[in-house]
């Protein structure tokens, strides 16, 4: 238990080994820097402080009015309302699932503890920890790591502005504040469209990233006010240059690593206001830090006293990725049921299970870059579309994200225009009713000729039970790769021998028992969906057509029925489509192959149905397709079983929850 961590330290530390000693003298030396800084800075200071008029700045510090102390306690208070929406941003871009009102309680008493005490992310950390037990210690550091790094990225930008706009005299500001900025918006577009090695690591969004720079401005701006607003009478300086120089000042403190920037920051201003007497000067910096730093941090010694005032998590829809392809038996009898095969992507990797605050599985998302994608229609055939999309809502809100549907059908498009979201055509889904199929027909003319091609050929075709020829698969798997480049990935699976061992898998066969080619198909109740087709370079046409066909009569000896020949992207844009989403579209039909899937699918004189993307603005419907484009167009995140070099059967049911 946090509360008798102390006890046991104390009772520890008179039978401590000789080993524990070192980490002592190491955390003792470390406490001991900030100081060195401080004796540092007083050392270069000495000639100023020693013509300082100590009894003038007592008598400029009592000429305060209370007016002014009490508008700089506003400016103060406003301040902290900034402060602690930092980490309420960052906990809904973490999605931890702490309540907002918690969220900025622990935030505010963590900063407000750690400007005044030091060790900014340690004391932070542990203010967090103690006002949210539902973190660990790690996750309470994370967020104390993120709002320090946050906060400085906020500052650097609205530093750099005030020195653009206020031009201080000091040597190369100008070239570094413009710097800063570039370097601000080069994040900005990366967080658009982030390299693949720093995708996996989830970058922050756009939205995240705009919002800490308006909470670290007004954080600055007000802080930079009550200090303005405590200059004695008779103090004669333009808001804007105190302000820039206290934000300059404000970074020195930070840098320095000093409690409440002593040292630093009186130096920094002093030299940046040489025509401001200093008597007055440090007054108005004496009477900032009563205000700013010990009033706040007295008030955050209560709280923390005091401690949480109850569960700090909400109630919110939560997404739960698994670690394997291997599903708990009830997530398995979930995707079985579910009305569309494709939701057994889940086994992939790349989405996670979207459930609602009580717990009931909605369907599957992802969160990419600025978006939360709800992939295809509802895991529950008679879930209201609305409920779903209100479900989706909530979770992108609770991870500062905007939500999107992706290949969804008509009924869940309806529903999102009639709620005003934008809605667009994106794909083109092929279907056949199994029992109803026959090779015979004017319209698959076409088809038969590439079946008896097939037949001459020696071609036999085979189902894949339970001992499925993995390793020949997986060789065919990767001369085709090579041959045609990478896998897609995301909405389409990549070949990993865990995940096809859930599938239902054909083989085709020469007749001297080489492994030609196989499709690999998502099945459930009502529904087998094609995923992977894999053949090799002198695989005799008609190979893959005649897997299908196979395909199609073992569905109908079944009873399923409906067998989807998966989608491919619409090829013509509407008028209504925004220019760059009809960039967007083109550019990944055309690294897609759209034509030839287009031609490999019309052999079978299937039915179409129109899929859309949709989103709440026409903004938030390009940014979705461009978080969407670029993980289909990444290289693709193998299944976690591949890589920890499982088999079947292992790592049943590991799942992350977040």
């Amino acid at each position: 238990m946090k509360h008798s961590i102390a006890n046991t330290s104390v009772a520890s530390s008179s039978v401590a080994s000789p080993a524990v000693r070192p980490d002592l003298w190491r955390l003792g030396l470390r406490q001991l820097l900030p100081l060195a800084v401080v004796a540092l800075f007083a050392w270069m200071l000495r000639h100023k402080l020693a013509e300082l008029d100590i009894p003038a700045i007592g008598n400029a510090l009592s000429s305060v009015s209370p007016a002014q102390w009490a508008l700089a306690a506003l400016a103060s208070a406003g301040s902290f309302w900034a402060v602690g929406r930092y980490d309420s941003v960052l906990h809904r871009q973490l999605g931890t699932g702490i309540d907002t009102g918690a969220a900025r309680r622990s935030g505010a008493a963590a900063i407000a503890l750690a400007q005044t005490l030091g060790f900014g992310p340690v004391t932070g950390a542990l203010v967090r920890w103690r006002m949210l037990p539902e973190l660990s210690l790690w996750q309470a550091s994370r967020v104390s790591v993120a709002v320090s790094l946050s906060f400085l990225a906020g500052w650097s930008v609205v530093v750099a502005i005030a020195v653009l706009i206020f031009q201080p005299p000091l040597p190369l500001a100008r070239p570094l504040a413009a710097a800063a900025l570039g370097v601000a918006v080069f994040l900005g577009v990366v967080s658009l469209w982030p390299p693949g090695w720093l995708a996996r690591f989830s970058p922050p969004s756009l939205r995240a990233i705009l919002a800490v720079v308006m909470l670290a401005a007004m954080d600055t701006v007000l802080a930079g006010t009550a200090l303005y607003i405590l200059l004695p009478a008779g103090v004669e300086i333009a808001p804007g240059v105190l302000l820039t120089a206290y934000l300059i000042a404000l970074g020195a403190g930070l840098l320095g690593a000093t409690p409440g920037g002593v040292g630093p920051f009186e130096m920094c201003m002093l030299t940046q206001l040489p025509t401001v007497d200093p008597a007055s000067l440090l007054a108005a910096i004496v009477a900032f830090r009563a205000v700013y730093y010990l009033l706040p941090a007295a008030l955050a010694a209560a709280l923390l006293i005091r401690g949480p005032r109850g569960p700090a998590r909400f109630p919110a829809p939560k997404l739960t990725r698994f670690n394997s392809p291997y599903l708990p038996p009830k997530i398995e009898a979930l995707l079985y049921r579910a009305p569309r095969a494709e939701a057994n992507l889940l086994r992939q990797g790349n989405f996670a299970l979207l459930e609602s605050a009580a717990g009931r599985p909605t369907a599957l998302a992802a969160p990419l870059g600025q978006s939360l994608v709800m992939l295809s229609d509802p895991l529950q055939e008679k879930c209201d579309p609305g409920e779903s999309r209100a479900i989706l809502e909530r979770a992108a809100k609770a991870r500062f994200r905007q939500p999107a549907l992706y290949k969804c059908g008509t009924r869940m498009a309806a529903s999102a225009r009639r709620a005003g979201w934008s809605v667009l055509p994106v794909a083109r889904e092929a279907w056949i009713c199994p029992r109803d199929f026959s090779t015979e027909g004017a319209k698959r003319s076409q088809l038969r000729r590439l079946l008896r091609k097939a037949t001459d050929a020696g071609v036999h075709i085979t189902e894949g039970g339970r001992r499925l020829p993995l390793q020949q698969m997986e060789q065919l798997s990767r001369r085709w790769v090579e041959a045609h480049g990478a896998e897609r990935g995301f909405s389409m699976g990549v070949f990993c021998p865990q995940y096809v061992s859930c599938q239902r898998v054909f083989l085709a066969w020469s007749a001297e028992n080489e492994l030609l080619g196989f499709v690999t198909f998502h099945e459930s109740r009502d529904e087998l969906t094609l995923d992977l087709m894999r053949q090799g370079d002198t695989t005799p046409a008609g190979t893959m057509q005649a897997l299908v066909v196979h395909a199609l009569q073992t569905a109908a000896r079944l009873g399923v029925p409906r067998l989807s020949l998966a989608a491919a992207p619409c090829e013509q844009n509407d008028a209504g489509t925004p220019w760059l989403l009809s960039a967007m579209r083109s550019r990944f039909t055309r690294a897609s192959g759209t034509g030839g899937l287009t031609r490999f699918k019309s052999a079978f004189a299937p039915n179409w149905d129109v899929l859309y993307i949709a989103a709440p603005t026409h903004t938030g419907l390009v940014l979705a397709g461009l978080d969407i484009l670029r993980q289909i167009t990444a290289p693709p995140c193998r299944c976690k079983a591949t890589r920890k070099g499982g088999s079947p059967g292992q790592d049943h049911g590991s799942a992350v929850h977040s």
